[in-house]
C-alpha cells in the first residue's frame, strides 16, 4: 500500500489487508528514548491525538505528510519509539477510511499542524484505488456466497412430496373360445381437452443438483483470477510493482494471469 510505514519488526494485529514487504512513503528514523515497554497501537493513537489533535485527533482522516515519523520524533522527542510509531502508522495508513482520503477529489497531504503540504503523488492513488477495488470485491463474493447459501437452506427446508404409487397392473386377457386371433391395434390416447389437466399431467423434473463446495471454491478461484487479470491489464504500474502490491512474486504473478487468460480464451 502507499502509505505504509518501513520496518523490519512484524506488527502484531495488522489489519488483514496490509501486504508486507510493499514500497513504503514513512521513512525509519532513530529509536527515540531508552529502552522501555512498547505502547499497544490504541495508547499510541491516544498520544497523537492529544500532540497533534489537527491530523490525528478524534474524526480526522486525511493524507498524512511524507516521512511524518521524523517530524513527530522532533516535536514530541521521548514520547514515541520507533516501533509503537511503525506499528500506529502501519494500521493508520491501511485502513479503508485511509484509503478512501487518498483517492478523494482535491486531497493534499497534511502536516502535524493540519496545513497542507503537498499533492499525492498518482501511483499512490492509483494503489489505492486498486487496493479499495480489491476489498469491494471480496465483499461482494462473500455477500453472494452467502444469498447462496441462504437459498440452498430454504430449499433444503421446503417439504418433499411423497412418491405417486404405482398404477395397479392390468391382468392378462383370456382368449375366449371363437375369438379373433388377429392382432389388435393399439390404442391411441385421445387427446386431453383440458390443458390445465394435461398440464399437471406433465412430468415434473428434479431440481439440477448444487454445486460442491469444492466446485464452489474452484468457482470463487476463478473469479478472482479474472479480477487480477482485469486489474493488471487496466493499472499502469510494471509488473513487479503490480506483483508487490499484490504480495505476489513475479514467477506466481505470471502463473496466475497465464493461468485466468487460458480460462478467458475457452469461455
Amino acid at each position: 500500500m502507499p502509505d505504509i510505514p518501513e520496518t523490519t519488526e512484524t506488527a502484531p494485529g495488522l489489519a488483514p489487508t496490509a501486504t508486507p514487504g510493499t514500497p513504503t512513503e514513512v521513512a525509519p528514523v532513530a529509536l527515540a528514548g531508552a529502552s522501555r515497554p512498547e505502547a499497544g497501537v490504541a495508547d499510541t493513537a491516544r498520544l497523537l491525538a492529544e500532540h497533534f489533535p489537527a491530523l490525528f485527533g478524534a474524526g480526522v482522516i486525511k493524507p498524512i505528510k511524507l516521512r511524518i515519523q521524523t517530524d513527530i520524533h522532533q516535536r514530541a522527542p521521548g514520547v514515541f519509539t520507533k516501533k509503537a510509531l511503525s506499528m500506529f502508522l502501519q494500521r493508520y495508513t491501511t485502513a479503508t477510511a485511509y484509503l478512501r482520503a487518498l483517492v478523494a477529489d482535491g486531497a493534499t497531504r497534511i502536516d502535524l499542524d493540519g496545513q497542507p503540504v503537498g499533492e499525492i503523488a498518482a501511483e499512490h492513488r492509483e494503489a489505492a484505488g486498486l487496493e479499495l477495488e480489491r476489498r469491494r470485491d471480496i465483499v461482494e463474493a462473500k455477500k453472494l456466497a452467502a444469498r447462496e447459501a441462504a437459498r440452498a437452506s430454504r430449499q433444503d427446508a421446503r417439504p418433499r412430496r411423497p412418491p405417486r404409487p404405482p398404477a395397479p397392473s392390468q391382468p392378462a386377457a383370456v382368449s375366449q373360445p371363437g375369438s379373433s386371433d388377429r392382432p389388435r391395434r393399439p390404442h391411441k390416447p385421445r387427446p386431453e381437452r383440458n390443458p390445465a389437466r394435461a398440464q399437471e399431467q406433465q412430468p415434473v423434473y428434479a431440481p439440477a443438483s448444487r454445486s460442491t463446495p469444492e466446485q464452489a471454491a474452484e468457482a470463487e478461484a476463478r473469479r478472482q483470477r479474472a479480477l487480477l487479470l482485469r486489474s493488471f491489464e487496466q493499472s499502469p504500474l510494471s509488473k513487479a510493482n503490480f506483483g508487490a502490491l499484490k504480495g505476489l512474486s513475479e514467477a506466481a504473478l505470471d502463473a496466475l494471469l497465464t493461468l485466468a487468460r487460458q480460462e478467458r480464451g475457452a469461455r
